[in-house]
């Protein structure tokens, strides 16, 4: 601003000295515009000179560039000042400037918005004054420039945005100079603390706080200034002599050539009391989780005793159900064996009496070796067959009773444990459909899959078939790469809601309480197939749609010991 009156002190004298000349001709002789062009020239603020009586005006390079518009980009004139002037403006500025003109001001200086060339507004300081007048005194040439105050506008706006915030601030805020006087404070620390403001810049930090003494602030301050932040908990005295505990966050700052210290402080009288709740609160829910924690052992002893009971029910009841199956499938095989051995028994004492008597003819002989080779196929086929379905019912039941772990191929095992579920199927029109791949070989358990499988079809028969019919399994099997396969179960059940789906492995849970069903049965498959078989099981229903089981399972069950 200095080098604005400076400029203009110039060319006020300049024009002045040759008012005579302006008066009559409205311009410079030759050496005054030279200087007036360097004066102009050596200022980076623009210039503006308006003829009041032809209304002509002059705006130099920088009034132009100062807005991003390259010099002369339009014609000079009031009209295009007044057309750039911000619309809240305007009347402010053009009152002042008649003011001036009426006699009111010596000089003027406003400052105002104008419209750059991208459209942004942008603060302008404009300064004027008349320097020519006729005989009458009557206004004639009026000098002036404008000075871009963008930059000081904006950081003004910023400083008040501070200053607010700190006033506003829910913390107590000092500004301390190196000495611990107060030069600055926000009136949360005037309202925390009970005294005016005037009251406490006439204090020091030793007034307020009891752990400190004018002994101890130079070295707290020394120490303030080599780590640039502290964080410390202290305590603060109230005017009435209260003491609390506080917070603050010291920072050691320099402004203007001086050094000060920023500081934040918090009352922590509620954090305390909380702390102290808190601490009150976690001695006792130490107490209480200890004896919970001892309860809970309890009911975990009993619970895992309970549910080893209910586990070896279902084992019970599995091998319930393989006992019907090898009574059932082995009945009809034997029960034809043994009607041809009684077949074959008669004859044979018929063709012996026919021997004895010498009444044997050859056609009787003939006959009887025939009827022979007849029982005797018969009983080969169904002791064969007897003795298959004991075969694979000592594997299934070894198995499932050893849980031991062994190469197995996954469709022979799958039609296993099929036949002996087959009895479950007798009665009704339910149906499965196998499409596993024959030389799917696994090393794993195929006891305890051979119970999933069991458990599923269960499952299915007890809840996913009620008042269906015709129910359909189906069993698929691949695999995805060279370490796991994807075995798929699927009934065309009554499927499930979505809060049952979501309880479905939960142990004891079941939809028909009280009506023989344990709730274990979904929780054994899901324990035998992520613990013991080592995969993962997904299940998917919605009611009337079904339910469908996808278990991925290692082609090697992972090595640990299981429990039986």
């Amino acid at each position: 601003m200095t080098v604005i009156s400076h400029v203009q002190t110039q060319v006020e004298q300049s024009v002045e000295a040759h008012s005579g000349d302006l008066a009559t001709d409205r311009a410079f002789r030759p050496g005054s515009e030279d200087r007036l062009r360097l004066v102009i020239e050596a200022t980076s603020d623009g210039v503006w000179d308006w003829n009041l009586q032809t209304g002509e005006m002059f705006f130099s390079d920088r009034w132009y560039t100062m807005l991003d518009y390259a010099p002369g980009e339009f014609a000079a004139g009031y009209a295009v000042w007044r057309e750039r002037v911000h619309p809240d403006d305007i009347d402010a500025a053009e009152a002042t400037v008649q003011a001036h003109l009426d006699g009111h001001l010596p000089e003027f200086s406003i400052e105002f918005r104008m419209q750059a060339k991208n459209g942004d507004w942008r603060w302008i300081n404009s300064r004027g004054k008349v320097i020519v007048y006729d005989a009458i005194g009557k206004p004639l040439r009026m000098v002036g420039t404008n000075v871009d105050i963008h930059a000081r506008k904006q950081a003004e706006s910023a400083l008040r945005l501070a200053q607010l915030s700190i006033q506003r601030a829910s913390d107590a805020v000092f500004w301390i100079t190196p000495g611990g006087r107060f030069i600055e404070v926000n009136d949360q620390a005037c309202h925390s603390l009970g005294y005016s403001r005037d009251e406490m810049l006439s204090m020091a930090v030793w007034d307020i706080d009891p752990n400190f003494s004018p002994e101890d602030w130079p070295p707290h301050w020394q120490r303030t200034r080599q780590l640039g932040k502290r964080l410390f908990e202290t305590r603060h005295r109230r005017r009435d002599g209260t003491i609390f505990p506080v917070e603050v966050t010291a920072n050691a700052v320099e402004y203007d050539g001086g050094q000060y210290d920023f500081a934040f402080v918090r009352d922590m009288t509620e954090r305390k009391r909380v702390e102290a709740d808190l601490q009150r609160h976690r001695e006792h829910l130490e107490d209480l989780v200890n004896e919970r924690t001892a309860a809970l052992a309890r009911t975990n002893v009993e619970l895992h005793q309970a549910m080893a009971q209910l586990v070896e029910s279902e084992k019970l009841a599995a091998l319930g159900h393989l006992v019907a199956g090898v009574a059932h499938e082995l009945n009809t095989p034997l029960g034809n064996a043994r009607m041809v051995a009684s077949t074959l028994g008669e004859q044979l004492r018929e063709f012996a009496l026919a021997v004895e008597s010498g009444s044997l003819r050859r056609s009787q002989l003939e006959a009887f070796l025939s009827r022979s080779r007849e029982a005797v196929n018969l009983l080969e086929r169904n002791t064969a067959r007897a003795a298959d379905l004991i075969g694979h019912f000592k594997q299934v039941a070894v198995d499932q009773s050893t849980v031991r772990r062994r190469s197995f191929d996954l469709r022979q095992t799958v039609e296993e444990v099929l036949t002996t579920l087959q009895p479950m199927f007798k009665r009704s029109r339910h149906q499965i459909a196998v499409d596993i791949p024959a030389g799917l070989e696994l090393d794993s358990y195929p006891g305890p899959l051979e119970q999933i499988i069991a458990n599923l079809i269960g499952n299915s028969l007890t809840h996913g078939f009620t008042g269906i019919e015709t129910g359909l399994i189906e069993l698929k099997a691949d695999a995805t790469d060279t370490r796991q396969i994807v075995l798929r179960y699927a009934d065309n059940g009554i499927g499930m809601s979505a809060a049952t789906l979501k309880r479905i492995f939960e142990p004891f849970f079941t939809t028909r309480l009280g009506q023989g069903s344990s709730g274990l049965g979904l929780y054994i498959v899901y324990n035998l197939v992520t613990g013991v078989l080592g995969g993962t099981i997904h299940v998917d229903s919605s009611l009337d749609r079904g339910a469908r089981f996808t278990l991925t399972l290692p082609l090697s069950a992972p090595d640990h010991q299981v429990m039986t």
